[in-house]
């Protein structure tokens, strides 16, 4: 018994609708069967190929090279459909097969038989490993597919479609005229502009373009049309494409004013929405105005390239990033890479997918609304009034009896800064989570690439704003062109502190990204602890864990109604106990008076929310708040929570002390461990050396 190793090309071949017409006509099945061999064995000899053995209606057949087995499968389908006697579907896969006597082995083998059962009648499906080794082959056309999960077979396969000229014919031949929009006028609703090249070797815009319709699918009620040209550079698309939304895969080659999909797609569609009806940008639900193009960025660009984008677009780039972060790579994200561990700041194929449907989605509301004579909301630019309140919650470095700005019945507009390009996809997100909290965000679009205009962007929006946030990871940003030692985010606040240093009504939100701390650059250290030692009124340092508390916890400083302001004292110990418990707790303040100044507030159930205002008041304004309970457990624990993260959580000036007694005994599972806080459960008797105790290791 021989037996070899070698690496080959394997090539599975089948008869479409053998089995079904074996059944109703044998001879006529036999006499395919025989036709079939006439076709095949020639062209597989010719192209060096070993034929194998026949299975069934199949044929099995092995090559030494990749473009040989390409060749013959194309050779045999261009000859299968000149006979009109029959189809084939043919699959090739590359790998180590065993030889043995006339038979072979191995995973090769399997796959290529799963690629087999796969493809298409009349067409010729290959693996990853195949369309790599004829990628260089410009006579060979390929296109990807899908990801396929095949059976036996650990890892996903690349599924890709050889172009021959038979099922091109097929194709033109059986498939349907597909141009359709929601409106009236326009072939398609959606138009994906692409190079060539980007979707050559990995089908990385196919891929693209099935996912997007997928999402819109589950996003919007309205079926939507996309077109993607199969070839975009070829030159033979002579007829317009008209369309209401376009989508440029912006790459490292996209920006080529000498390119055809420049001039012919790009271009046009920027001339075409200038005259057509719904012009060239729609009046979206927020009140922003926003531009019919949304381009795709799989690539970090030239800055030359951003600024070539953004004349083109009036100055006005709102992209949505398809690209995977990690030091020293530039390349597409792909689905796969959400499953991959790492940078924390990586954004996620799905996601991204996910906001480019919901930006889809608030066009085309924008049009639908524009159809029936409705521009909209007007866009935010009103002066709300500034009222003196007491904020909430907040995570800050400050006392919280600072007085903010708060917006009655109107949504206030918040500037978010641009960030670091680490961050840009964790900035939409916090934009998405804002609009949801009742906020108007500005800006709407990606942040100029020119310095001069990125200041007078910055200036103009900020001046619509009541408020800023700051979002800052360890990356210093982008450096001015004359000014390198002044980073585009440092600019930003430096803007939003003026507005309060010139005493306007505004408020400023710094958060510094929980993954921030893993390594920050030295200028970004020296920037943060800038921010730090100059915290002022209305300047919050926020170090909340996720965005959604900070967002929450901005929403009730900037949208609470009135607060009144009580008349709080500097005091050593401000104690807080329970109308419940009011006889146990006046003998422990009478015993801590003969020591310490100290103030106390007896809370009743039905003013509980009066009580919690002044108590933000009041803990910043002691040495030691106190929160006693003996029967009212069930009300101190909640209590204590969210007075620690109204005054400040671990940024709060004051220690808080929650001390319970050990009667009942229930009390003794009631604790709060938090930073600023201690927490004990003792007899009743040493209470009062229990609370000096901690006054003295606190202060």
């Amino acid at each position: 018994m021989s037996q070899s190793r070698k690496l080959a090309a394997v090539m599975f071949t089948d008869i479409v609708g053998y089995t079904a017409l074996m059944g109703n006509d044998e001879q006529k099945a036999f006499e395919l069967l025989r036709k079939n061999r006439e076709i095949q064995k020639p062209i597989i000899e010719e192209f060096d190929g070993r034929w194998i053995k026949e299975l069934g209606d199949g044929v099995m057949a092995t090559f030494p090279a990749v473009s040989n087995a390409v060749y013959a499968a194309i050779k045999i389908q261009e000859a299968c459909f000149n006979t009109k006697a029959f189809q084939l579907r043919i699959g090739i896969h590359q790998g180590e097969v065993v030889f043995e006597n006339d038979d072979i082995f191995g995973d090769a083998v399997n796959i290529a038989s799963r690629l087999q059962a796969l493809a298409l009648p009349g067409s010729i499906f290959v693996s990853g490993s195949v369309q790599r080794d004829i990628s260089n082959k410009n006579d060979i056309r390929s296109e990807f597919v899908r990801s396929e999960n095949l059976k036996n077979v650990k890892e996903p396969v690349g599924v890709y479609q050889i172009f021959s000229g038979a099922n091109e014919k097929t194709e033109t031949e059986t498939r349907p005229v597909t141009k359709s929009s929601i409106l009236p006028g326009f072939d398609y609703d959606i138009y994906i502009s692409y190079r060539y090249n980007d979707n050559k070797y990995d089908g990385w815009v196919t891929e693209f373009a099935e996912k997007l319709n997928q999402e819109l699918g589950s996003t919007l009620k309205d079926k939507l049309t996309i077109f993607i040209d199969k070839n975009p550079e070829d030159g033979s698309k002579t007829a317009k494409v008209q369309s209401l939304i376009f989508i440029p895969i912006v790459s490292q080659t996209y920006c080529d004013t000498n390119s055809a999909v420049w001039k012919n797609e790009f271009k046009v569609f920027l001339d075409e929405i200038k005259s057509d009806p719904l012009g060239s940008s729609m009046r979206v639900n927020t009140g922003n105005d926003v531009s019919r193009m949304i381009p795709v960025k799989i690539h970090e660009i030239d800055t030359e390239d951003v600024k070539l984008l953004e004349s083109e677009l009036s100055g006005s780039l709102r992209s949505i990033n398809f690209i995977y972060r990690e030091e020293g790579v530039n390349r597409p994200l792909r689905p796969p890479d959400d499953e991959k561990p790492g940078n924390p700041n990586r954004p996620m194929y799905r996601n991204q997918i996910n906001k480019l449907a919901n930006a889809i989605k608030e066009i085309i509301t924008g049009i639908k609304l524009n159809q029936k004579g409705s521009s909209g909301k007007e866009p935010s630019s009103y002066e709300p009034t500034a009222r003196q309140m007491v904020p909430n919650i907040v995570v800050t470095a400050v006392s919280s009896a600072i007085k903010v700005q708060v917006i009655d019945r109107q949504r206030p507009n918040i500037y978010l800064a641009w960030t670091s390009g680490d961050l840009k996809e964790s900035r939409e997100e916090m934009a998405i989570i804002l609009q949801k909290a009742g906020f108007n965000v500005l800006p709407s679009v990606d942040c100029p690439a020119d310095d001069e205009v990125f200041k007078e962007k910055v200036a103009a929006e900020m001046q619509k704003c009541v408020c800023s946030l700051h979002m800052l990871s360890g990356e210093f940003g982008r450096r001015f062109e004359r000014d390198e030692e002044t980073s585009f985010p440092q600019h930003q606040f430096m803007e939003a502190k003026k507005k309060i240093d010139e005493k306007a009504a505004f408020n400023i939100f710094v958060w510094l990204a929980p993954e921030a701390g893993t390594s920050i650059k030295p200028a970004q250290q020296n920037f943060i602890k800038y921010i730090r030692n100059n915290i002022t009124r209305n300047m919050m340092f926020s170090n909340s864990q996720g965005p959604m508390q900070l967002v929450d916890d901005m929403r009730v400083v900037m949208m609470k109604q009135d607060a009144k302001v009580y008349d709080s004292k500097d005091t050593d110990i401000y104690f807080i106990f329970n109308q419940q418990d009011e006889q146990e707790a006046r003998v422990i303040v009478d015993e801590l008076s003969l020591e310490f100044p100290v103030e106390t507030l007896n809370i009743s159930p039905e003013g509980e929310e009066s009580y919690r205002e002044m108590s933000s008041q009041q803990i910043p304004k002691s040495k030691l708040a106190v929160v006693y309970f003996k029967y009212a457990a069930d009300w101190a624990l909640p209590f204590i929570k969210q007075i620690w993260k109204q005054v400040g959580g671990a940024s709060s000036p004051t220690p808080m002390f929650l001390v319970g007694e050990n009667d009942p005994q229930s009390n003794l599972a009631r604790n709060f461990k938090a930073p600023r806080v201690k927490s004990s459960i003792v007899p009743k008797e040493t209470i009062p050396s229990e609370v000096k105790k901690v006054y003295n290791e606190l202060n």
